[in-house]
């Protein structure tokens, strides 16, 4: 491969941008190579369709999925991962489809939440690992309306420059990333401010309703 494939479009009210990087631009950018989803919510009133079919379109074969929410639940903008895991607790997951778990951030554990996750998937056998965690962004518009999915990789905790990277190869099956941002740089905000980071003033609520709206494509998607 050696030249990126996309396209945007609109469905369900939002705006879907679409992406593959191949290895050589991988590299250049710092990711991993892979495919590469955005969902621009806009208002949508349909969110729970779009996010069904973003992940879908990653999902081509194989029902059985192990959901891992990574963040810290004390941290309210980091909780994301946290809170899907909640919601799909309260799902009946009888069916044996979709297991969860939801490991603590290294620093209230000692353990790497990681190799946490690679541990239960060697013993789960998933189709499917689908990670989700929180993230940062350049943009104030796409704090808690950009639903993010790639089946490249995922570094909990990069997006404020700490984690290892969760993929495919490290987890020996297919492997799905989610993320929404809720961070934000405040050099992104005002160019020379001190380094810090800022999140939106109602984030609880954004996190809540995202949280719920990536479970129920999830469990819709495997269930």
């Amino acid at each position: 491969k050696k030249t990126v494939k996309g396209k945007n479009y609109e469905k369900y009210g939002a705006v879907f941008d679409a992406y593959e990087l191949d290895e050589k631009l991988a590299a250049k950018c710092g990711r991993k190579a892979g495919n590469y989803l955005t969902v621009q919510t806009n208002g949508s009133s349909q969110i729970q369709k779009a996010l069904y079919h973003a992940l879908h379109s990653f999902v081509k074969r194989g029902k059985k999925a192990l959901a891992a929410g990574f963040g810290n639940s004390d941290v309210v903008a980091d909780a994301l991962g946290k809170k899907v895991v909640e919601f799909l607790k309260t799902r009946n997951l009888q069916g044996g489809r979709i297991s969860v778990c939801a490991p603590d951030v290294g620093a209230l554990t000692n353990l790497d939440s990681v190799k946490l996750v690679k541990a239960v998937a060697d013993g789960f056998s998933p189709d499917y690992v689908i990670a989700v965690d929180a993230l940062a962004t350049a943009k104030t518009e796409r704090l808690g309306a950009c639903y993010q999915f790639t089946d490249g990789a995922l570094r909990p905790g990069g997006g404020v420059g700490k984690g290892e990277t969760l993929d495919a190869k490290t987890l020996k099956t297919r492997f799905i990333a989610i993320g929404v941002p809720f961070i934000i740089n405040s050099a992104d905000i005002c160019a020379g401010a001190d380094r810090g980071y800022f999140v939106p003033y109602d984030v609880d609520e954004r996190v809540k309703i995202c949280a719920e709206f990536i479970a129920g494509a999830i469990f819709d998607c495997f269930s």
